[in-house]
């Protein structure tokens, strides 16, 4: 057999299982058959499995558990870098929902880091909310936001709901801001909220963001579970 006919059967045989996975035939965390059966299914050399796994590995569809098997990866909740987008606007462009658990608001002292941030002085008091951000149910991250005393009209809303839509509500647009990406691992309170292994893998991401005029709305930090959650930047 040639390699550009087995080169070919591959691609075929991933796309085939492409589209199952994503007409939900093959179902999130469910266990696909062995290359044995799958060669068997296919009538296909065990090779040509081998290389169609590879491609579904490397696009995220499957994951491969040693001695275990190959299993239909969770779909990530896939953000796009793009301006002014919350986690609801992310879920409803994706066709989900979100939702929140509120774990608590209240009134702090900024801290030097803070203050920069934030664009007010040391010692000022600034609102902190702290959230789980839930998508059709599954946690993915905790969200802590931090907000000038301007925006005290919050601690009078359902923080439950979008904080982007109260905001926007109130004329305060949120366009953009200047990002950072960091790594970080679970703590035990983290864990059990994200529902994950302590000392798991997480994804830091850092937000300052800004107002169609260029005033800061917010500071945002939200600490992501990184199965469920990816980030696309565009340049």
């Amino acid at each position: 057999m040639n390699n550009e006919l087995i080169c070919s059967l591959y691609q075929k045989l991933a796309e085939e299982l492409k589209k199952q996975i994503d007409n939900g035939v093959l179902k999130e965390n469910e266990k696909l058959l062995s290359e044995i059966e799958l060669s068997k299914k296919y009538s296909v050399s065990r090779i040509t499995v081998r290389k169609a796994m590879e491609i579904l590995v490397d696009g995220g569809y499957v994951t491969k558990h040693q001695g275990i098997g190959t299993f239909v990866a969770s779909r990530k909740l896939n953000r796009i870098n793009g301006r002014g987008m919350g986690f609801t606007d992310v879920c409803e462009c994706d066709g989900k929902v979100a939702s929140s658990d509120l774990l608590s608001v209240e009134w702090m002292s900024a801290t030097v880091t803070l203050s920069q941030h934030l664009c007010v002085e040391e010692g000022e008091r600034i609102i902190r909310i702290r959230r789980v951000r839930n998508c059709d149910g599954v946690p993915v991250m905790i969200e802590i936001n931090h907000f000038s005393s301007r925006f005290s009209y919050l601690l009078e809303q359902n923080l439950t709901q979008s904080i982007y839509s109260i905001l926007r509500s109130h004329g305060d647009i949120p366009k953009h801001g200047t990002k950072t990406v960091e790594v970080g691992y679970a703590t035990s309170e983290e864990a059990e909220y994200l529902k994950m292994t302590k000392g798991g893998v997480l994804l830091i991401l850092k937000d300052t963001v800004l107002d169609d005029g260029g005033q800061v709305t917010n500071y945002c930090r939200q600490i992501i579970n990184p199965e469920r959650y990816k980030l696309t930047i565009m340049s």
